[in-house]
């Protein structure tokens, strides 16, 4: 007896735990020039207080907040400068009391020096310099460590390394960070109808425009794609490749042998089927220890499943924490409608900015057909509409499930 659609909670549940249970891939060493946006197979700490002593955060004088008492506009007080200061300086010897160091951005304090007048708060002396302002101890002082101490966590295993991240490691001497070696994903669009691009159009053939757009969106998420057009390489990916997407061929018309070659070569089913509108016919299994997926070949339907299941699930496989492999959700406020009542689990593509989403085709529903390439240039969310939903008007409150990035 078939077995029930998943619900689409299990159904992502199910393909990150059977993500998570994979063997972790391989760790290399990546130069910080080459590191943004893989993930990190270690935690990266600090190695050191940043900064690393305390210092100025302006341009000004170091003084001793005690000499610079009842100092104002109207009673200025004049104290020797004895030292300067650069960035990149080593203050030789501690300010005496009574004195001032010229002092510029970056430059550390020299011992004894409590506080930091800025230079527009002074006639600019360069022997002498006459300040205009009171100060409190430790005022317009940047503290050794104030940025990050010396042990604290950077980057914990499973973070995309973001170019603050990059940015915090250089600071802290890092020339190179372990990263787990890229997932390569096969990407196979099914059907005797597809051509390739740049193929001579015939009678009642059509593009191949899943395998294009689905290897586009791994490659941006990080991966390494290898692409084809034939079920029957289907074995040949699965040798080469640490996943396999695959699109269409997987509903139950005649020429529908995905299901049937998985069987043959012994796949462990992970789901069969997502209750929902688009791409309900997706199935996800386990064979030999990879993950493989094939979703419908309509290609809306295969895009927003790769955006609910695949990418999530492949994203947990190369190592990322599942924090952050999982959809984003919130609520926004429609600026557009949607038509059509749903009877089971909707999704649509839409664009979110702020807090308000669009769906693109003004309420039209049939803008929001399976086969509709053109209507999702742009989107970048999925808008939610639960089983039961009626057709929804502009200025009411939707669940949102932003993209991952």
């Amino acid at each position: 007896m078939k077995q029930p659609f998943c619900a689409p909670a299990e159904a992502l549940r199910r393909v990150l735990d059977a993500a998570a249970q994979l063997p972790k891939p391989a760790v290399e060493n990546a130069g910080l020039d080459e590191a943004v946006g893989r993930i990190a197979a270690a935690p990266l700490c600090a190695r050191m207080d940043q900064p690393p002593f305390d210092r100025s955060p302006l341009d000004g004088y170091a003084l001793h907040s005690a000499d610079t008492a009842g100092a104002g506009e109207k009673t200025p007080k004049t104290l020797p400068v004895v030292m300067k200061l650069y960035a990149g300086d080593a203050p030789t010897a501690a300010l005496p009391a009574g004195c001032a160091a010229r002092i510029m951005t970056g430059a550390p304090l020299p011992a004894g020096a409590d506080c930091i007048l800025m230079q527009e708060l002074t006639d600019g002396g360069e022997e002498n310099v006459r300040i205009y302002a009171e100060l409190s101890h430790n005022a317009n002082v940047v503290f050794r460590g104030e940025d990050i101490a010396a042990g604290a966590l950077i980057a914990d295993a499973g973070t995309v390394l973001t170019p603050a991240h990059l940015g915090v490691l250089a600071g802290q001497g890092f020339a190179e960070v372990p990263v787990y070696r890229p997932l390569t994903v096969g990407v196979l669009a099914t059907g005797s109808e597809l051509l390739a691009p740049g193929e001579t159009l015939a009678p009642g053939k059509i593009y191949d425009a899943n395998g294009i757009q689905n290897a586009a969106r791994l490659r941006q998420m990080g991966f390494a794609v290898q692409r084809r057009h034939c079920s029957a390489e289907l074995e040949e990916l699965l040798t080469g490749c640490d996943a396999v997407v695959t699109s269409g061929g997987v509903s139950v018309g005649q020429k529908d042998y995905l299901p049937v070659v998985l069987e043959s070569l012994g796949a462990e089913p992970v789901f069969s089927g997502v209750a929902q509108k688009p791409g309900s016919p997706m199935l996800a299994a386990k064979v030999e220890g990879k993950l493989v997926f094939c979703l419908s070949g309509n290609p809306f339907a295969a895009a927003a499943t790769l955006e609910q299941y695949v990418l999530p699930a492949l994203l947990r496989a190369a190592g990322r924490l599942e924090k952050g492999c999982i959809l984003p959700r919130t609520k926004r406020t429609l600026t557009t409608g949607f038509s059509k009542a749903s009877k089971g689990n909707r999704y649509l593509r839409a664009k979110a900015s702020g807090g308000t989403v669009a769906i693109p085709g003004e309420g039209n529903a049939e803008a929001h057909s399976s086969g509709s390439l053109s209507a999702m240039i742009g989107c970048n969310c999925l808008v939610e509409l639960p089983a039961g939903s009626g057709p929804v008007k502009p200025g009411e409150e939707v669940e949102v499930l932003s993209f991952v990035y």
